[in-house]
């Protein structure tokens, strides 16, 4: 049986992110994407441990990446691989912001803040992607998108985490991202021993999205070369 490879998808998006990936690599493990919405962090990860039997690969963007590293934290034993993109392993900094967010998107502002995550996350040059994403939030509605802003104040600092993870490490960082620096991701490469770091000029915070072909293409040279082997 290959080896599953589940994508987790940013915040507020679904499998139509990994479109690409899910049906480009699905020679050499077995994809699927899931949408994960508790209330906290940790439940969202004992969820999907529960949901899953033996060891598996995880894919994560943005709040789905904070997600895989809190699966990571939690049952490092059962994960053969790890693939992140454009994610903060430490706690939220601007707790604030979100209690902000998260109150906006319950109060019919959801159109509104849809729109300005999609301003700062793609190039505005991008329109398609755009398009894409404003799709994608608007198809998976504002109570999951409340949620996943609420959950994301319970986020750990996971630095630690990364820091003594032995296991082969895929980082995919768009450099045009406005909520997370490519720094950060060069910081976690540096941290890795064993990560892969490929930085995508121009890309914004959902490579696999804005870079379809290229994700995937990458991905399967890092699954061949450093995973399946």
């Amino acid at each position: 049986m290959p080896l599953p490879l589940i994508f987790l998808p940013a915040m507020p998006c679904d499998g139509r992110m990994y479109t690409d990936q899910l049906e480009g690599l699905n020679d050499l493990v077995a994809t699927s994407s899931r949408v994960l919405a508790h209330a906290t962090f940790a439940e969202s990860a004992e969820n999907l441990l529960a949901s899953v039997d033996g060891a598996f690969l995880l894919a994560g963007t943005a709040y789905g990446g904070c997600l895989a590293m809190e699966v990571l934290a939690r049952a490092p034993e059962r994960v053969r691989g790890l693939w992140l993109m454009n994610c903060q392993p430490g706690a939220h900094p601007y707790p604030d912001a979100v209690r902000t967010t998260s109150r906006r998107i319950r109060t019919g502002e959801h159109e509104r803040v849809i729109a300005e995550f999609a301003e700062n996350a793609i190039p505005a040059e991008d329109a398609d992607s755009r398009a894409a994403f404003v799709q994608m939030a608007r198809d998976t509605g504002a109570d999951v998108f409340a949620r996943q802003s609420d959950a994301t104040l319970t986020r750990s600092d996971r630095w630690s985490t990364l820091a003594t993870s032995r296991i082969p490490t895929l980082l995919i960082w768009g450099n045009a991202d406005r909520f997370v620096p490519a720094e950060v991701g060069l910081r976690i490469a540096a941290l890795m021993p064993h990560a892969r770091f490929e930085l995508l000029e121009g890309c914004g915070h959902f490579p696999t999205l804005e870079r379809p072909a290229l994700c995937t293409e990458l991905a399967r040279q890092w699954l061949i070369e450093s995973v399946l082997i």
